[in-house]
């Protein structure tokens, strides 16, 4: 993968830094394909520095793409790698400015030649477009997590709880492939479903009550991301009209998204068509994130952000209406970003699920 390192290069080199230090793991995953949950890479002398201690030296030699040097430290870290910067010759020294650790600055910070330069989302920004391996693999999240979902729907019935219903469904992910649940799985019924993290929990579901189900998977390393609404029995009149609100809304922003299309273009479209159906104050939250290593990264879909979409950026696209002490209602795609128009990576249709 010199390619990643390539333009990682170009993103920091005006920086007037000598090396930069990465310790965010989904970025180092990105740089390297190493797994582990605890390591540190150093980009120096346009080289990838993969610095480990014991329990990953092996691990690591047999998973980081072809190029990328593996080390091994023995703690204290920062003794080791005062050493190896003296050796390179690193007297300016990046960091990642919001994914550093406080004692880790500290120690850092207590090296007397060193100086320390703050970079924003450098790797992030090298996430944002995905390559044809991270869709294939995020394409195959999707697939898992939907085909868990549809066998779930067979157990949900009067009186299991929501707990039990994530438990069945994060079950599924893992027979069918998956690695783990890419969050903590949102099962939220009547008027928990108000509550847009409403987290599974004890309550029992009770024939008419609207269910939110949010839920996704990770599948070597990429995640998946979808919501559909379930019933037991059918649902309220109005219910069914606000879920139709939504869902045309959601229609609507799938539709918009397009290489060439402010992110926040596509929220406010969105943001419109709820509002002058009269929900506008109970959308509370953007209209989508990226997805990608992790399940929320950039880019951020809502009024504020300054992306552009570009072909290949996977993002969610998910508006949703939250009636306090009532229901709540959300509908959500992974979607890939086209030239013309774009693809629903989450293949299931957008209705409401009665069982």
């Amino acid at each position: 993968m010199l390619k990643r390192l390539d333009n990682l290069l170009e993103q920091f080199n005006g920086n007037n830094i000598d090396a930069f230090l990465i310790n965010a793991v989904p970025n180092i995953r990105y740089l390297t394909n190493f797994t582990g949950e605890d390591a540190f890479l150093l980009v120096a002398s346009k080289k990838l520095f993969l610095i480990v201690d014991s329990r990953f030296t092996v691990q690591a030699e047999g998973e980081v793409f072809e190029g990328v040097e593996v080390l091994e430290y023995k703690a204290p870290f920062i003794n080791y790698f005062k050493d190896f910067l003296l050796k390179e010759k690193v007297h300016w020294l990046g960091v990642e400015k919001n994914r550093m650790a406080l004692n880790l600055y500290l120690s850092l910070s207590s090296l007397s030649f060193l100086k320390i330069v703050f970079l924003d989302n450098v790797v992030e920004d090298l996430r944002i477009v995905k390559d044809l391996q991270e869709v294939e693999k995020i394409k195959k999240a999707c697939a898992i997590s939907s085909k868990s979902f549809s066998e779930t729907l067979a157990v949900i019935k009067e009186g299991i709880t929501e707990r039990d219903i994530a438990s069945e469904l994060e079950y599924r992910f893992k027979r069918n492939g998956g690695a783990k649940p890419s969050f903590d799985t949102i099962v939220a019924s009547g008027k928990r479903g108000a509550l847009p993290h409403g987290l599974a929990s004890d309550k029992k579901i009770i024939p008419h009550e609207l269910i939110v189900m949010d839920f996704g998977v990770f599948f070597d390393g990429y995640a998946s991301d979808t919501t559909r609404m379930v019933c037991v029995g059918e649902p309220t009149g109005e219910e069914k009209k606000v879920f139709e609100v939504v869902r045309k809304a959601q229609e609507i922003g799938r539709n918009f998204v397009q290489k060439g299309i402010s992110a926040s273009e596509v929220d406010m479209k969105v943001r419109k068509f709820i509002q002058d159906e009269g929900y506008g104050d109970y959308f509370i939250h953007g209209l989508g994130h990226g997805v990608g290593l992790e399940i929320h990264e950039s880019p951020r879909l809502n009024t504020d952000s300054k992306t552009i979409l570009d072909e290949n950026m996977v993002i969610t696209v998910e508006p949703g209406v939250y009636l306090p002490g009532k229901f709540g209602i959300r509908v959500e795609d992974t979607m890939l970003v086209g030239k013309e128009s774009s693809v629903i990576l989450t293949e299931l249709p957008h209705e409401i699920y009665i069982v």
